[in-house]
Formats: structure tokens, C-alpha cells, sequence
């Protein structure tokens, strides 16, 4: 209740605080946050070093890597207050914070019918990208999984909603079915660690990632497009960019169809973290093995 409790706080500051003194405090904690290093907040950095690791080859030992994960715990912090904030802000504003990248390919992959899966990874502020393209005219459904407070979960439903997206949980996939059936886009995100995997080369390793995305986009015809979003560096202006869709293929071999598509997508996500790896703020994907992956 003590969590539910703070959030609304949040809210109540991001909704009212002048932007700057939002953000400044919003970073300050972010601060306090990184020092700290017992229970969930360990946890979290455990998996921010993790991350760093498989990107930049290098413990947190390192000093590159301990400038990036202060730069991720103050991007997450950038990520929390934009979202509570979302309350307090109109259309027009919100418009003019984001800008939306990419809709023809976006508009490429409904044409054919059968929905588009906008699949991302807990990458920049994920949840403005996905409000972005719905706050432009397209119908958006977040598949996401529940908060195990169930006072948060309420909170991030209620907001989520109110600003203009249809919310589903994992657990009702025959709903997320439908939405692609309905030529709907269904906003996923393929770190979430959830279900059955498939090995994938990520740099210099072998990890597993969340199958899911990929049958269901095999199961569905539904087409995938590839979708980040990247934070200005000297401002909080934000570019939300739709890469070129594609298909998971219906062949004879799906697991091979589904491993050659998961590779695809892991391969744009790469190209992202290779030039912003402080923007990859949660999961913390299984290593299957390290080895030299050309």
C-alpha cells in the first residue's frame, strides 16, 4: 500500500512541480536510488549491470559502465515522471514532447489485414511511444503483465486507459487474438522474461528471448514492427521511430520460422543498444552461453 501510496505522490508532483524541478528531483532520487544496495533496489541494479555487460563486454568494474547505469537509473527516473505525469497533460502538449517516426511503416503492416504487433523492449520511455501513436488516430492495445501490487497494478491501468489505450493483461491472449484480428495493433515488449524461449545471438552471446511475440505473429498473419524510443541529450524531447515490418514466416520448420524472425528483430534492438545502452531500463535476459557470435 506504502508504494501505491508514493505513486500517487508522484503523480501529484509531476502534475503540478514546474517541468525542471520535476525532473531535478525525479534525477536526485535517482541518485539516492543507485547507492542504495539491498533488496529490490540491488535487484534492479544487478539487472542494469547485467544488461551493461552483454552490450559492453565489461563488469561494473568498469567506469564506461558505471557512467551508463547512472545514466539508466536517471533515464528510469525521466521514464517514472513522464508517466505520472500523464495525468496533467493535454494532447497538444503531450504532441509536442514526441515525435512519431515511422507511420507509413506502420501503415504498411495494417494494410495487409491482419493486425501489426509493435514490438519493442523496455527501451527509452516505451509507454510514450505506444500513447504517442494512439494520441496520432490509431487504435493501440499494451499487452502487459501485471504488477504484483495490486494498488500500482490499478493505478498503471487507470492512467494507461484514460489517456486513450486499451490495456490487456498476458493472461488474456485470446483478447490480444482478437485485436489483430480486428486489424489493431497490439504493443508488446519481447524482454518481459515470460513463457517459453528462443535462443537468439546477442552480441557476443547466446540468450534467450520470449518466444511469444513471434507465435502469436505466426499464429495471427499479424505483422511485427519493430518500434524505440530515443531521448534528446541535451533536452527531454523524445523520437519515437517505427523500423520496417516484417513477417514470421508459416513454414514447414516454425521453430526455425520463429528463431529466424526473433534473430531479425534482436538484431535491430542491437544496433539501438549499441549506440544508446543507457536507455535499456529493465529485463534482464538469460545468457545460454558466451561465445564469440559472428
Amino acid at each position: 500500500m506504502w508504494v501505491y501510496l508514493l505513486y500517487k505522490v508522484g503523480i501529484f508532483l509531476s502534475c503540478h512541480l514546474p517541468s525542471f524541478l520535476a525532473y531535478w528531483m525525479a534525477k536526485r532520487l535517482a541518485d539516492l536510488y543507485f547507492l542504495v544496495s539491498v533488496g529490490r533496489p540491488r535487484l534492479y541494479k544487478k539487472a542494469i549491470f547485467h544488461n551493461l555487460f552483454l552490450i559492453l563486454g565489461k563488469d561494473e568494474r568498469s567506469p564506461e559502465v558505471r557512467e551508463a547505469a547512472r545514466d539508466s537509473y536517471y533515464n528510469f527516473s525521466r521514464y517514472l515522471r513522464e508517466f505520472f505525469w500523464l495525468p496533467g497533460l493535454d494532447r497538444r502538449k503531450f504532441l509536442s514532447l514526441i515525435t512519431s517516426v515511422g507511420l507509413e511503416n506502420l501503415d504498411y503492416a495494417l494494410s495487409k489485414g491482419k493486425g501489426a504487433i509493435l514490438l519493442s523492449i523496455h527501451f527509452g520511455n516505451w509507454e510514450w511511444g505506444g500513447i504517442g501513436i494512439a494520441l496520432s488516430g490509431y487504435k493501440v492495445n499494451f499487452l502487459v503483465r501485471k504488477h504484483q501490487n495490486k494498488w500500482t497494478n490499478k493505478l498503471y491501468y487507470r492512467i494507461r486507459k484514460k489517456i486513450g489505450v486499451r490495456v490487456l493483461f498476458l493472461e488474456q491472449l485470446k483478447e490480444a487474438m482478437k485485436t489483430l484480428r480486428r486489424n489493431e495493433i497490439l504493443a508488446v515488449l519481447a524482454d518481459e522474461n515470460v513463457g517459453e524461449g528462443v535462443e537468439v545471438n546477442f552480441f557476443k552471446h547466446k540468450i534467450s528471448l520470449p518466444s511469444g511475440p513471434f507465435r502469436l505473429a505466426q499464429r495471427t498473419g499479424a505483422i511485427i514492427a519493430p518500434a524505440f524510443v530515443v531521448r534528446g541529450k541535451k533536452d527531454n524531447l523524445q523520437k519515437g521511430i517505427i523500423e520496417r515490418p516484417f513477417e514470421v514466416k508459416k513454414a514447414y520448420d516454425e521453430e526455425e520460422s520463429i528463431r529466424e524472425a526473433a534473430n531479425r528483430f534482436i538484431q535491430i534492438v542491437q544496433d539501438y543498444l549499441y549506440y544508446y545502452p543507457d536507455h535499456w531500463l529493465l529485463g534482464e535476459p538469460k545468457i545460454v552461453s558466451r561465445e564469440e557470435v559472428n
